[in-house]
C-alpha cells in the first residue's frame, strides 16, 4: 500500500490508555501506527470489517501539524460494514430456455444458482428482493412448456426440450411500464428469513416473452433508490441479469447506459451490477461501467452456467460489502467529520497504516494509490473506499479496518 508522507507524528499504544506527548517519538513513521487494534478481523464479504467494538486509542497530533508537541488521544473502533441490500432484476425472456452443457436450460441454471445463493450461510444478514422481466400484462397467452406441439395451443411448434416457440417469441403482452418493474415480486428482506419466499417466487417463473431491458433497469433502480432513501444506513444495489440484447420498449443501448449512469449520480447513489449469460454481450460492459461497477460478469454458456452465475453473485456481494463502512458515534457527543481517520492492518502482518481521505470519488487516485471519501460531504453517513483500496482490501480476508475518531483527518 502506498503511504502518505506527513510531517505529523503518528503512533499507537494498544489498549484503552490515553496517549501522552511522551508516548510518541518525533522520528515515528509519519503515517504508520505501531501496535495492535481490536481482536477480531472481519469476514463478511470476503474483506475486512467487524462488529464495531472499541479496539485502541491512537496517538495523532490534534491539528496535524508538527508544532503541537503532543499527541491526540483518538478513539478507535473496528470498522463496521454497512448492511447490504440487493434488488435482483432477472431476465425470464423466452431465450433463457436455451440449452446449456450437461442438460437443462439457461433459466434452470440461473434459478438454481439464485436458490443456492440465498441458502448459503455466508449470505446471512444480506437483504434480497427480486423481480423478473418481462412482466406480462396481457396479450397472447399460452403454456410456455410442452411435450408435443398440441400442448402449445396454436403457439407451436414445440422446440428445444419443452418450449413453445410462438409463446417464447411473443412480446405483445410485455410491459414497458416502469412501475411494473419497480414493484418487487418479493420485497427486500434479510436472509435467511426471506429465502423461502424467494425460492417459491423463482419456482413460479420460467422463460417467456421478450427483453424490455430499459423499463426493467429503470424500475430496478427506482425501487432500489426508494429503498435506500428509507434505509439510509444500508448499501443498496441492483443486479441486472440477462442473456440478450434489449428487444422491447426503448432498445437504444446508449439510453440504457444513461439509466444506469443516472442511478449512480443520483441521491442516494445506486450501483448497477450486470451479469450476462451467453456470448456477444459486450454491450453490457457499457451498462456496468455507467452504473459504477466497471464491467459486466459474463457467464460462458459453453461451461458450467450454474457455477459461474453463483460465483458472480458472490463476487458482487463481496465487492459491495467490502467498500462501505458506517461512521461510528464517539463514546461522548456526536462525530466531528473533520476528525475521522481510516487505518488498515494487513492480514499478513505489517504496520498499521493510515489511508488518506480525498474529497470525492472523482478525486480518487487513478492507479497505485489508496484513499477513501464520504458518500456526502455535506451530510456524511458512509465511509467509502476508492477502487484500488477496495480491491486490495477485499482480497485480504484477514485484514482489519479501524475508524479513528477525534484526530484531525489525514487528507491527500
Amino acid at each position: 500500500m502506498r503511504t502518505l508522507s506527513l510531517a505529523s507524528t503518528l503512533c499507537l499504544i494498544g489498549g484503552l490508555a490515553l496517549i501522552t506527548s511522551a508516548a510518541c517519538s518525533a522520528t515515528s513513521p509519519s503515517n504508520q501506527f505501531t501496535g495492535a487494534g481490536g481482536n477480531n478481523a472481519g469476514t463478511a464479504g470476503n474483506g475486512p470489517g467487524s462488529g464495531g467494538e472499541i479496539g485502541f486509542d491512537a496517538g495523532l497530533p490534534p491539528d496535524g501539524s508538527d508544532d503541537d508537541g503532543g499527541a491526540c488521544a483518538g478513539e478507535s473502533r473496528k470498522a463496521e460494514l454497512l448492511p447490504l441490500d440487493m434488488y435482483f432484476m432477472i431476465d425470464q425472456s423466452g431465450s433463457m430456455d436455451g440449452a446449456v452443457p450437461g442438460g437443462g436450460s439457461r433459466w434452470g441454471a440461473v434459478a438454481g444458482a439464485l436458490k443456492t445463493f440465498v441458502n448459503q450461510p455466508a449470505a446471512a444478514g444480506i437483504g434480497v428482493g427480486i423481480q423478473y422481466f418481462p412482466v406480462d400484462v396481457g396479450g397472447p397467452t399460452c403454456a410456455p412448456f410442452c411435450a408435443a406441439e398440441a400442448d402449445c395451443a396454436g403457439f407451436g411448434p414445440c422446440i428445444f426440450p419443452g418450449l413453445c416457440f410462438g409463446c417464447a417469441i411473443s412480446s405483445a403482452g410485455d410491459s414497458c411500464n416502469i412501475p411494473d418493474y419497480a414493484k418487487p415480486d418479493v420485497e427486500i428482506a434479510p436472509l435467511p428469513g426471506s429465502a423461502s419466499a424467494l425460492i417459491t417466487s423463482i419456482n413460479k417463473h420460467g422463460p417467456t416473452g421478450g427483453t424490455p431491458t430499459s423499463a426493467a433497469l429503470q424500475g430496478a433502480i427506482n425501487h432500489a433508490k426508494d429503498w435506500a432513501t428509507k434505509h439510509p444506513d444500508h448499501v443498496v444495489i441492483d443486479v441486472l441479469a440477462t442473456d440478450g440484447d434489449p428487444a422491447d420498449c426503448d432498445t437504444d443501448q446508449s439510453h440504457i447506459d444513461a439509466i444506469a449512469a443516472d442511478g449512480l449520480s443520483g441521491t442516494p447513489k445506486i450501483l448497477t451490477f450486470v451479469i450476462g449469460v451467453g456470448s456477444a454481450l459486450s454491450a453490457l460492459n457499457g451498462t456496468a461501467a455507467a452504473g459504477g461497477t466497471g464491467q459486466a460478469f459474463i457467464v460462458d454458456t459453453n461451461q458450467n452456467v450454474n457455477q459461474q452465475f453463483l460465483e458472480a453473485l458472490n463476487k458482487i456481494r463481496g465487492a459491495a460489502l467490502s467498500c462501505s463502512y458506517l461512521i461510528p458515534t464517539p463514546k461522548v457527543g456526536m462525530p466531528n467529520f473533520d476528525t475521522v481517520n481510516v487505518a488498515y492492518t494487513p492480514g499478513g502482518g505489517g504496520p498499521k497504516v493510515v489511508i488518506p481521505k480525498v474529497h470525492d470519488k472523482a478525486s480518487c487516485p487513478v492507479s497505485g494509490g489508496d484513499a477513501w471519501f464520504y458518500d456526502n460531504n455535506a451530510k456524511p453517513t458512509q465511509i467509502l473506499l476508492c477502487n484500488d483500496a477496495c480491491s486490495k482490501l477485499s482480497a485480504d480476508s484477514k485484514g482489519q479496518i479501524d475508524i479513528v475518531l477525534g484526530c484531525a483527518t489525514i487528507a491527500q
